[in-house]
């Protein structure tokens, strides 16, 4: 039986494994940062293997980035890993695998979502399920990742770059604040992991308090749940708000009534905040299109590995 490797390559961290017929062994985590490049990562996973690469019968690279199908396999450049480049062809002449190919890191994703157990995912609206029709994947970490399924089919999209549309006067201070440091505001400004950052420095100076120079989005959950902090809370808030709003937007979009997955290292951390009310309510504010919204179901995926088991369900594709 072949084996195939697997990547999932995020702006922060990267997953590999092996495995045989699109079966996912147990992974490696490796932190970006502490590479050059992907290639010296790749060479140091395949060294911690102990594996040569002409015992691969395919790799295939989940990608933070835009992967064009019918390109030459590159993407130049990581959206969120500046100088990063990921090369299918020159990756599998260099390791000598027998076949190398690209999707991107949502469209792995969505591959990942059909392989769901059971209890790998809460849901937060039940809906009216339809399973003929279009699933949605998306979710914040790095970046905002965004892409659709038909069947096995799917629709890789870079969704998290539309515009931010403001539904408040909260938020349009929100908007305003991000527009004067970036000029485009957009949607994944503010609902990723640099955007809850960013939702709390907001919250802080409303409220006239000092931004510290050392915060990171880690810092946001456990300060509202722990020190009971309150422009912690209102950081959380102003993310669950928009990223609901965005949700539906993009459910409506696809209208996703085979269901909505919403997936990514921060939503299992803050799925208390998910669970609240707070996120389907701005779900499903669709005007006269708020009982069409309701029947959308909607599941927080618990699963860390869901790319990573798309892009082996791509790598057996193309050993085959």
């Amino acid at each position: 039986m072949s084996l195939l490797l697997a990547a999932d390559v995020g702006g922060t961290k990267t997953l590999l494994a092996l495995g045989r017929a699109g079966a996912p062994g147990t992974s490696r985590r490796y932190e970006n940062a502490a590479f050059p490049d992907f290639p010296a990562l790749l060479a140091a996973f395949l060294a911690d293997e102990r594996l040569a690469g002409p015992a691969l019968a395919a790799a295939c690279f989940a990608v933070a980035g835009p992967a064009v199908p019918g390109s030459d396999g590159a993407v130049r450049e990581l959206t969120n890993r500046p100088g990063w480049i990921v090369d299918a062809p020159a990756l599998a002449r260099r390791f000598s695998f027998r076949r190398a190919g690209l999707v991107n890191d949502f469209a792995g994703a969505a591959l990942g979502v059909l392989r769901l157990g059971p209890d790998e995912r809460v849901t937060l609206q039940a809906g009216a399920p339809d399973p003929a029709a279009p699933k949605l994947v998306l979710g914040p970490g790095t970046g905002l990742g965004v892409a659709a399924l038909r069947g096995e089919d799917v629709i890789a999209s870079e969704g998290g770059h539309v515009g931010f549309a403001p539904r408040d006067a909260e938020q349009a201070a929100l908007w305003a604040e991000l527009a004067g440091q970036h000029g485009r505001v957009t949607a994944e400004r503010i609902v990723s992991g640099s955007g809850l950052a960013a939702c709390y420095r907001h919250c802080l100076r409303r409220a006239g308090r000092p931004v510290p120079d050392d915060l990171l989005p880690a810092h946001v959950e456990p300060a509202a749940r722990e020190a009971n902090d309150p422009q912690a809370r209102c950081a959380l808030e102003l993310f669950v708000d928009v990223f609901g709003a965005f949700a539906g937007d993009m459910a409506m979009t696809f209208l996703a009534q085979g269901g909505v997955y919403v997936v990514g290292g921060i939503a299992p951390k803050i799925l208390p905040w998910l669970q609240d009310g707070r996120f389907l309510a701005a779900f499903n504010d669709k005007y006269e299109h708020a009982a069409l919204a309701a029947t959308l179901p909607v599941h927080v995926v618990l699963a860390p590995d869901v790319g990573l088991r798309g892009a082996f369900v791509a790598a057996a594709r193309l050993a085959q």
